[in-house]
């Protein structure tokens, strides 16, 4: 997948675009001839502006500046902050600092600015650089177990990722909790796979992100490896792992999906939730399993 470029990068094309005013302007009286015939080459517009460049392609789509006023959300379908989610493959975007952050598992977020959007059928529709995000007033529901009266549509790379979107800002979580929601489809496939109640340990991309590797822990304690495709969740491979023989990073945490019985009551359990839906729980080191 060709890296898009977010805030870090918007600032690397812009100090790349500075530099190469400059050294055109050195060049002689050429530059300054072309301006006398067209004033208009050299005025500065206002407001967000994009380069000449097809939306299609995520490394040199178009570079977004952020507004530098506030918008006005008196008319949005959902005035920020919001947040949305969904699956198939696992994804979420939040809003932070005004920038759309869009994360899908075991791939890096993608980050354009929050501008203000076009109505477009009733709905909210922002296009912002290699993003166009969709909002609209109407009844939705994931897999994942997340409902609300908005859905969402996220346009990335000529591919749309379905799901809900949700009023305020998303819950400050622990890093695990946020792994949980953004990996949570291929976390139910090998759950599926493996035909019994286990623990997810880990979550970790394989093959430049490609593909996303779950370790499960069965309540017998045998461990498991669990690859999966990111495009589909499909599970592609379950092996166990010979005890002792796992690497640490397998043991990153210990989340449990809703639904499946503890050994003993986990009062302290943080739960993970999308929406207002509890998808699970991520019980601490002492609880029984």
């Amino acid at each position: 997948m060709p890296s898009v470029v977010g805030r870090d990068g918007a600032l690397k094309r812009f100090s790349a675009v500075v530099a190469l005013a400059l050294c055109t302007g050195a060049c002689g009286d050429n530059a300054a001839q072309t301006a006398a015939v067209d004033p208009a080459a050299g005025s500065a517009t206002s407001g967000v502006q994009t380069t000449d460049v097809g939306p299609s392609d995520p490394v040199n789509s178009p570079i977004v500046n952020a507004p530098t006023g506030p918008l006005d959300t008196s008319a949005w379908v959902l005035p920020a902050p919001f947040y949305a989610a969904g699956d198939e493959p696992s994804w979420r975007m939040e809003i932070i600092d005004g920038w759309f952050s869009f994360k899908r598992s075991g791939l890096r977020a993608i980050e354009e600015p929050l501008v203000q959007p076009r109505q477009e059928s009733g709905a909210d529709v922002f296009a912002t650089g290699s993003l166009t995000v969709t909002i609209k007033r109407e009844g939705c529901s994931t897999e994942a177990g997340g409902s609300g009266e908005f859905s969402a549509l996220v346009t990335f790379d000529e591919l749309n990722f379905d799901g809900c979107a949700f009023s305020g800002a998303m819950a400050n979580t622990s890093v695990e909790a946020a792994t949980v929601i953004e990996s949570l489809g291929p976390i139910d496939a090998c759950l599926a796979q493996l035909g019994q109640p286990a623990l997810a340990t880990a979550v970790y991309p394989r093959q430049d992100g490609e593909q996303v590797a779950v370790g499960l822990r069965t309540k017998s304690g045998v461990l498991y490896e669990c690859l999966t495709q990111v495009s589909d969740a499909a599970v592609l491979s379950l092996d166990p792992i010979e005890q002792g023989a796992q690497p640490a990073w397998m043991n990153r945490m210990r989340f449990v999906r809703e639904g499946i019985q503890t050994a003993a009551e986990c009062p302290d359990a943080e739960e993970v939730r999308i929406g207002d839906q509890v998808v699970g729980r991520l019980l601490g080191r002492a609880c029984k399993f």
